[in-house]
């Protein structure tokens, strides 16, 4: 894809020696501490220091040769219990550096009529390392065809240009660079059958650790047989070579060695020789980016815009009388998440004409597609009496000799119980648990496009939601891309997870963001909106779901192995309605996977970016996070925004 970095010889020597001529307060120093350190102008200007914000930050600046600042609104918080995941560990570890709240923006959605006018939050981190370091630290990728859907949502007619640069085979190389995986070891291997393979999967030496944790509870291995004699499942060999659709041996962010958190501030930023060491790297952080410098089109009758810089302000204290300007040479990143950075783009006049002029900021791109197609994964969870194994997770409290071994075991080498997390999963496709593929596929087609978006919502949008609903009919229907997603280790309930939902929400500022002017601290958070359920499809689908967790659940072999006597909801609701009344009552429309609200699609079907992630309308602005994502991938998306991080900084 297009190079962000490349540059005639002539401008290197100029870059090299701009760099070698920076004053001696900004070359001590990678963390900004006062304003008086940033530099006028840098080559690169990065919006966000979380999972991909960093990974682009590093990639831009590891040659040395090209000046990069990041700007981020959390704090580098060094924090002993963002790493530590162990209960010891994290027992032994000093006092946090700031309150754990801190490490999160304070998002809550606008009423959602679906969900009983219930205000879920959206979560999101907020600190250096974003979501990857106050996530689940689940470490997989979607099937192939996830990646390919966001070429099909194209359309017939850009399918083959977005083709060039996305889709899996196009992606992949990156996920393999984007992280070092440890296969497990052979004990491992012998006790659990875990399988993988390395050559179809892995080969990256990046500092962001993939591994599996040395230990599982009895009750998770006898939940892997049971389904092993459960006919028509697959056991894919490995899940992230594209083969995610059965039950699957699902990695950790874990870094095998410390047995602690992998996220992108020790992997990307206080790495061996990382950003942190760099002289041309400067991190500023406790502070907002509010809106982006456009230089007006060079033509009247043009709106190709320059991003040659951004306004910021301070998170604490005080506020200037106007926000502080930076300047950007080379480009503009933005990698802010999908919450803020369409609020980044709105407030600098890219967007939705309807919602600016609302907020009261001035139209310069007129983007429709700025803020919409938001989807995250909905979960729901059910619960069972099962038969008791031993030991398990309550041993370590109930049995204070078991819970002495357990510690002896992690403090000599980092194994034993204290390491446990859930590693396994089951990815069902629709067709493997109903036998209603075809009637939901035919309702879906037969909508009418704008029938379920919101009131307002431009053409180009709309007709972007028509391509996407063929392609969602395309993985209803097929075999190689899931709907239904159970994470489990053996454990009496279980979280059900909607991979790909139908409806679609909005990002869109609130008429009173004072982020539009120049004089404004811009802490007013966007307008949040699930539209939880606003399609009657998902509903179906998460009924659907139910009963076919139900269904293997039943099936002999787990009668047989766990006896599972279901208590919520309980086996008497059977009923439609009353299936889609319970879970509407408590289902969760985000896993904090928020995608999409920048969209990697063609402009005139309310793309945001294009096949390059340069924004349309502009010059020297790009998107490098989850906003891009046109659909969801069926899986937990950290490890694609690394990837996409890693895509963004190189051919």
């Amino acid at each position: 894809m297009r190079r962000l970095i490349c540059a005639a010889p002539a401008l290197l020597s100029i870059l090299v020696s701009h760099v070698a001529a920076l004053p001696a307060h900004a070359r001590e120093a990678t963390v900004i501490t006062r304003r008086d350190d940033i530099l006028d102008e840098y080559d690169f200007i990065v919006v966000g220091a979380g999972t991909a914000g960093l990974t682009v930050a590093d990639r831009l600046s590891e040659s040395g040769d090209y000046t990069v600042l990041v700007i981020e609104y959390g704090y580098l918080d060094m924090s002993h219990s963002i790493e530590a995941t162990v209960r010891p560990d994290i027992d032994s570890g000093p006092s946090d550096e700031f309150p754990r709240a801190t490490r999160f923006y304070n998002l809550t959605a606008v009423p959602q009529p679906g969900l009983g006018y219930s205000t879920p939050p959206l979560m999101a981190g907020a600190v250096v390392g974003g979501s990857s370091a106050v996530n689940g630290m689940f470490f997989m990728r979607g099937s192939a065809e996830d990646y390919d859907s966001w070429v099909w949502a194209a359309g017939e007619e850009h399918e083959e240009a977005f083709a060039e640069e996305w889709g899996w085979d196009n992606i992949l190389p990156y996920f393999k660079k984007s992280v070092t995986f440890t296969p497990p070891t052979e004990e491992m291997v012998r006790e659990y059958n875990i399988t993988y393979d390395v050559e179809a999967a892995y080969g990256g030496t990046t500092p962001i650790h993939s591994s599996y944790r040395p230990f599982h509870w009895p009750a998770t291995v006898a939940m892997w047989n049971a389904f092993k004699r459960i006919p028509g499942f697959r056991f894919p060999k490995e899940g992230a070579a594209g083969d995610q659709t059965g039950v699957i041996w699902a990695p950790n962010s874990r870094d095998p060695a410390t047995e602690r958190r992998s996220f992108s501030r020790p992997g990307h930023y206080t790495q061996e020789d990382g950003p942190a060491s760099r002289d041309n790297f400067h991190l500023l952080t406790g502070h907002r980016v509010t809106q982006l410098i456009l230089s007006p089109a060079p033509t009247p009758d043009s709106d190709n815009w320059s991003a040659d810089g951004m306004r910021y302000t301070p998170r604490d204290g005080d506020m200037p009388e106007s926000a502080w300007e930076v300047r950007a040479k080379r480009e503009v990143i933005i990698a802010a998440g999908a919450a803020h950075t369409p609020q980044v783009l709105q407030r600098s006049g890219i967007g939705p004409r309807q919602v600016l002029e609302a907020a009261g900021a001035e139209v310069k791109v007129e983007l429709p597609g700025v803020g919409e197609n938001f989807q995250d994964h909905m979960n729901f969870a059910i619960s069972y009496i099962s038969k008791s194994f031993s030991p398990n997770s309550t041993t370590l409290s109930r049995d204070p000799e078991y819970a002495a071994q357990a510690l002896d075991l992690w403090e000599t080498n980092k194994t034993g119980p204290y390491t446990t997390f859930v590693n396994s999963a089951v990815f069902l496709p629709l067709p493997h648990f109903t036998n209603r593929t075809e009637e939901i596929v035919g309702k879906l087609l037969a909508q009418d496009p704008a029938e379920y978006l919101h009131e307002g919502v431009d053409e180009t949008v709309i007709a972007g939601y028509v391509e996407q609903k063929k392609t969602l009919a395309r993985q209803f229907r097929s075999e190689g891309s899931t709907l239904l997603e159970v994470p489990f280790s053996g454990g009496s309930s279980f979280s059900i997870v909607l991979c790909k939902s139908i409806s679609r929400g909005t990002i869109h500022l609130s008429p009173d963001d004072d982020g539009v002017d120049p004089s404004g601290r811009g802490n007013v958070e966007p307008l949040v909106d699930y539209r939880a359920f606003s399609n009657p499809l998902d509903l179906d689908l998460v009924v659907e779901l139910l009963r076919g967790t139900r269904q293997f659940m039943s099936a002999d072999a787990m009668v047989e192995t766990f006896g599972p006597v279901e208590t919520s909801p309980g086996a008497h609701i059977t009923s439609d309605e009353d299936l889609k009344a319970w879970i509407a009552s408590r289902i969760s429309p985000s896993t904090g996977h928020p995608v999409g609200t920048a969209s990697l699609a063609p402009r005139e079907l309310g793309g945001v970016v294009g096949p390059d992630l340069r924004v349309y309308g502009t010059r020297k602005l790009s998107v490098a996070d989850n906003s891009i994502m046109p659909l969801v991938p069926s899986t937990h998306t950290s490890s694609t925004a690394y990837a996409i991080g890693e895509k963004v900084s190189f051919p």
